[in-house]
């Protein structure tokens, strides 16, 4: 490499602090958070780095420097051994399949009841309007919240739930499951030393059953702000969410005891308050498949934070069946954007 002024050596040497810190992030999905609770944050940051090593790739190429190698190799060890970051996939045909099935997972931030401005009317159209476009068969909602003026008379078969917080006071903060389909075999985990929890619930679809799991792992506890980040002590910052991380993965793992002893096919969704590029979702998504990764197309951001993109919801499908379409909704009154999806199987 050629000496060139200090500048460019101080870019080069930012350049390969980035692409080592990408390097390093893909050890996170083996890395548990319980014995690596600090270098667990790292997952979150995945996200920048890769854009800025795609700004350094195109800077040095744009310049005709062979330092565009660095950051160009890190992306494609990225891309294709750790995690594909883009997607373009097409749907397949469901008149193939003896038996469909369309899931809606949505965080819908209590229907904005808590917000300054809640306009409950207009949460609920565009919820219907969401439903009316997707036309889900199951629909998990997470942060459900009971006072809402949202119809879903046409899922007559409904399981929702509400961690009470002691003996005397209920959680505002539930979850629920609606169905066009018979429900049994309902169950909830409630997660110890949290307002998080999960549940599920048994579809049954034809001759067939569905388990179906509606998750809300453990919340970071930080306004979706940049600025939040900036103006609150970082010390006590990165420990709330190494914590956070740590209880993530005791949750998943009473989830994955769980799963492992159900018959059926099974579909996970719901809000996982992590992201792709952690031990999280390595464990989660062990035998099973991403329905983005699978037809999703773009980036597939489902949270809002400032410019920050976000992949944190998911539907999760058993690989018994087939992930026939995937969509990311582009409309929203939550913090959160809905994820569908429509599964296929023949026996």
């Amino acid at each position: 490499m050629k000496k060139g002024g200090l500048f460019t050596k101080l870019l080069f040497w930012l350049n390969s602090v980035v692409a080592f810190l990408l390097l390093l992030s893909f050890v996170l999905p083996y890395l548990p958070p319980s014995k690596f609770p600090t270098l667990s944050l790292l997952s979150l940051l995945v996200s920048p780095l890769i854009f800025l090593n795609i700004i350094f790739a195109i800077y040095w190429v744009v310049r005709l420097k062979r330092q565009f190698l660095v950051s160009t190799v890190i992306l494609c060890i990225a891309y294709f051994y750790f995690n594909p970051f883009v997607e373009i996939s097409s749907n397949e045909e469901p008149s193939e399949y003896k038996n469909t099935l369309t899931a809606l997972s949505f965080n819908v931030r209590l229907f904005n009841a808590y917000e300054d401005n809640p306009a409950s009317e207009k949460v609920s159209k565009l919820f219907s309007k969401i439903i009316s476009e997707e036309k889900p068969d199951v629909i998990s909602v997470q942060e459900y919240y009971e006072q809402n003026t949202v119809d879903f008379s046409a899922y007559p078969y409904q399981y929702i739930n509400f961690k009470e917080r002691n003996s005397k006071e209920k959680n505002k903060l539930g979850h629920a499951i609606f169905s066009k389909y018979p429900l049994i075999n309902k169950g909830v985990f409630n997660f110890p030393n949290t307002f998080n929890n999960a549940i599920y619930a048994d579809v049954i679809k034809d001759r067939d059953t569905v388990r179906v799991y509606n998750l809300h792992l453990q919340s970071m506890g930080i306004k979706p702000r940049v600025s939040y980040l900036q103006e609150n002590d970082k010390v006590k910052l990165r420990k709330r969410i190494a914590n956070a991380f740590v209880k993530q993965q005791e949750q998943v793992a009473l989830i994955k005891e769980h799963k492992s002893k159900s018959p059926y096919k099974t579909l996970v969704m719901g809000d996982f308050n992590n992201t792709p590029f952690s031990y999280i979702y390595k464990e989660m998504t062990e035998d099973m498949k991403d329905s983005f990764l699978e037809r999703g197309n773009g980036i597939g951001t489902t949270f809002k934070f400032d410019f920050y993109p976000m992949r944190i919801d998911f539907i999760m499908a058993s690989n018994d069946i087939e992930v026939l379409n995937f969509n990311t909704v582009s409309e929203s009154f939550s913090d959160h954007y809905p994820v569908s999806a429509t599964f296929g199987w023949n026996q």
